[in-house]
């Protein structure tokens, strides 16, 4: 079982409502794009697929379960409460049209309706930003998760902005009026957006979530470990600024930093892993497979953006090395975190007051063992036929078979987590609930 951690301001939360309806809706356009990126695989997608694809993911799944997350966890962490419940309300429902939009728009290469759509998107980033900003404004003197998420918000105000002028230059050319090219501004905006936002919000929250679920503390290398990932962020804006103003040395200076530190954080959280002192869980299992993904993706990345660090196949390294950072690293850690995170709220929320008055469940009760044993094995197969696929190690119809494999893992895991909301979340009417006792 896991822990269930202490000293937490669980008092400062929202209600759990808030959080699981970004979770929810995140869940919604992580099986949209799935299906989609399978379609494109399968050879049967239309008009700008890719694009539609990578938007209902990074944005639509990554995204906007960072902002449930954030909106949950940053007043737990902080000991602060969250400046404002309705802004977070209005900020997930101007994301959700305007990504369900932009997919639609993309599928269907309707060029007008993509800046059209976005600006829902850039208006719901931007109430996000401000509302979490005004929280964190709050704590006194920002630790390391808290900093990073700092710089992930700054981070994702700029590449809103930055995809909604990229918008307005499909229909209407804008570009070329500031000197910049579509490709330049394509590649500044991507590597704020996975290396900004996304990957600095995971690496900030698995310093508390990889001590406090491991129940260990960063000690000996660790510290000189830490001292190198801080250069994170530098080699991220570094690497953007590079692509912005197209200069290779500059991006090459940028990704040298940038992979120094995930390398770095790489081996802290493989420290805290190996040094566990609880029972493995489907949470840890996933962890211990970004870190080594991570590992892996580093070196690779580099060596590929030392070689081309402008070139649009090369955003996020090269070839197979994308899906590693996409599948084993970004979706791993999600998967795991979810895991804990949906099954942690609803419990604080349905049976952390009974405890020690009558028999409760633990977190880890909350949802079937089985079925989180059964997607991983999927997700972990399916990943690797995909990566070696996409590697050429293996033929291509392994990978599209890889592709299948994933989108049956996912289904598996929504179930999964979708069941414990049904059965312990106490927001459905109990006509429609299995009883507590009988869950258990």
């Amino acid at each position: 079982m896991s822990a269930i951690p202490g000293g937490l301001a669980t008092d400062q939360q929202p209600p759990m409502t808030v959080p699981l309806r970004h979770f929810v809706v995140a869940l919604a356009f992580l099986l949209a794009g799935g299906g989609l990126g399978l379609a494109s695989a399968l050879g049967v997608a239309s008009g700008l697929a890719g694009l539609a694809h990578v938007h209902l993911l990074l944005v639509g799944w990554v995204c906007v379960t960072i902002m449930g997350a954030m909106t949950q966890f940053v007043p737990v962490w902080s000991n602060v409460d969250l400046h404002s419940r309705r802004l977070a309300n209005a900020a997930l429902a101007l994301v959700t049209v305007g990504v369900a939009g932009l997919g639609w728009a993309f599928w269907t290469a309707s060029g007008h309706w993509i800046h059209g759509f976005g600006g829902f998107v850039v208006l719901g980033v931007y109430a996000f930003v401000y509302n979490l900003g005004r929280t964190l404004a709050r704590v006194d003197d920002l630790d390391h998760t808290e900093a990073h998420f700092a710089f992930a918000l700054a981070a994702f105000a700029v590449v809103v902005t930055l995809g909604f002028v990229l918008a307005m230059d499909l229909s209407m050319g804008v570009l070329p009026v500031a000197g910049l090219t579509h490709a330049q501004v394509v590649g500044a905006h991507a590597t704020l957006a996975v290396f900004g936002v996304v990957l600095a919000t995971i690496l900030g929250a698995l310093y508390q979530l990889g001590t406090m679920f491991t129940q260990t503390d960063l000690h000996g290398v660790d510290h000189l470990l830490r001292r190198v990932e801080y250069g994170y962020p530098v080699g991220v804006v570094v690497l953007a600024g590079g692509r912005l103003v197209g200069s290779r040395p500059v991006a090459v200076l940028g990704a040298i930093v940038l992979t120094a530190g995930t390398l770095a954080f790489a081996g802290i959280l493989a420290r805290k892993l190996y040094e566990s002192r609880v029972d493995r869980t489907p949470m840890l299992t996933r962890y211990a497979v970004a870190a080594v993904a991570l590992a892996a993706w580093s070196p690779l990345a580099l060596a590929a953006w030392v070689e081309q660090p402008l070139a649009r196949q090369t955003l996020f390294g090269f070839g197979a090395t994308t899906h590693l950072l996409f599948v084993g690293v970004v979706g791993f850690v999600l998967l795991g975190s979810v895991y804990h995170v949906v099954p942690f709220i609803v419990w604080d929320h349905r049976y952390s007051d009974r405890l020690g008055f009558e028999p409760v469940p633990m977190i880890d009760d909350l949802y079937s063992d089985r079925l989180a044993a059964v997607d991983g094995a999927l997700v972990t197969l399916g990943t690797l036929a995909f990566v070696a696929a996409q590697a050429d190690l293996l033929p291509e119809a392994v990978g599209q078979a890889g592709g299948g494999l994933l989108v049956v893992g996912l289904l598996a895991f929504t179930a999964n987590v979708v069941g414990v909301v049904w059965k312990h979340g106490d927001v459905l009417p109990a006509r429609l609930r299995s009883r507590p006792g009988n869950a258990d």
